[in-house]
């Protein structure tokens, strides 16, 4: 290692350590089984280690630590940060709770259509989000490569089904630590808790939390089936993975060498949405199969939980972030309208 800058941080001097470009194989982290067949991000993670070596001409090799091998998504954000870990696979709320608040516009309620639809919207060659990762870059040592549609979340409890948001009135629904996510669930009457991913199967065993939301594919991974009695596919959030590199070690790598790596990530990102995809179309099934009672809000009902969602946290956006930006960002969402 190297030691390339002396900076302040809470008031007290630190020196970061950045790991050599390409000296040793890179680590690339994230919270999910390694089961590539079943598990996009699995997928987008290995296809994006072969794909990097194929297009670097084997100069760049990856190294994978699923699971949460290094720690949660917090502490990813943390180490990725600090220079000690170059890719991490997280939620982008994440990211923008600990500090880049202007990325959890993309956690906004019922924003996208399909996957299809966030592709197009979320391309960092787009002028907005293009702009948005290099702030946040500036802003915090950490570069977003690439957004990705992870899935629609749906809420599960393990009592009374909800079919509108009255029927949230009072339970505790674990979130992630994302605050558009709880702003979201507490406009529509219950009280976000939240809880690590890796935490959340025994919360709902012990009741710690009444309910929980997730894609489909993250109920079955992580067996919430065996403690959850109901999912209504709301689909009131799409989940916004994230993957995240330092800053300073990105830069200092050669042209070529970041070709190769965003080459491959564009790569990996058919992986992911394909993955994804099926595993959507085939996951309501399989939680039926469970055991899981799976409703369907119809046309008025889903009307009900975007009147209760969408207002309320477009204004605490507005008060949070800027008026101008989020219209700005709204703007950008409507002129894919025509195309969606």
């Amino acid at each position: 290692m190297r030691l390339i800058r002396q900076t302040a941080l809470a008031g007290a001097a630190v020196i970061l350590l950045a790991l050599p470009a390409l000296a040793e194989p890179l680590k690339a982290t994230w919270t999910d089984p390694d089961d590539p067949a079943n598990a996009p991000v699995a997928a987008q993670m290995n296809i994006l280690k072969d794909a990097a070596s194929r297009f670097s001409g084997g100069e760049i090799e990856i190294e994978l630590y699923p699971n949460g091998q290094l720690g949660d998504q917090r502490a990813m954000v943390q180490q990725v940060r600090r220079g000690t870990i170059h890719f991490a696979n997280i939620a982008s709320g994440v990211l923008a709770s600990l500090y880049a608040p202007e990325l959890s516009i993309v956690d906004m309620p019922f924003l996208f259509k399909s996957r299809a639809h966030f592709r197009a919207t979320m391309d960092a060659e787009n002028p907005i989000m293009k702009e948005l990762f290099d702030k946040v870059a500036a802003d915090t040592g950490v570069r977003v490569l690439s957004l990705n549609p992870y899935g629609f979340r749906n809420i599960t409890t393990k009592g009374s089904p909800v079919h509108s948001p009255d029927d949230l009135a009072g339970l505790k629904i674990r979130t992630m630590e994302i605050v558009p996510h709880q702003e979201m669930v507490r406009a529509m009457g219950a009280t976000p808790v939240p809880i690590p991913y890796l935490e959340l199967y025994t919360s709902l065993q012990t009741g710690v939390v009444d309910g929980q939301e997730n894609p489909p594919s993250n109920i079955i991974l992580m067996r919430f089936f065996q403690v959850q009695d109901n999912m209504t596919e709301t689909q009131h959030v799409m989940t916004t993975g994230a993957v995240i590199t330092n800053e300073e070690w990105w830069q200092g790598l050669s042209a070529d060498n970041r070709q190769a790596i965003l080459h491959a990530l564009k790569e990996a990102e058919l992986a992911h949405d394909g993955i994804g995809a099926v595993k959507d179309y085939l996951g309501v099934n399989t939680l039926r199969e469970e055991g899981m009672t799976v409703y369907t809000p119809t046309t008025e009902e889903m009307a009900a939980f975007r009147e209760a969602a969408i207002e309320p946290t477009k204004a605490w956006a507005m008060g949070e972030l800027g008026e101008e930006f989020v219209t700005r960002f709204f703007d950008h969402m409507a002129s894919f309208d025509d195309q969606f």
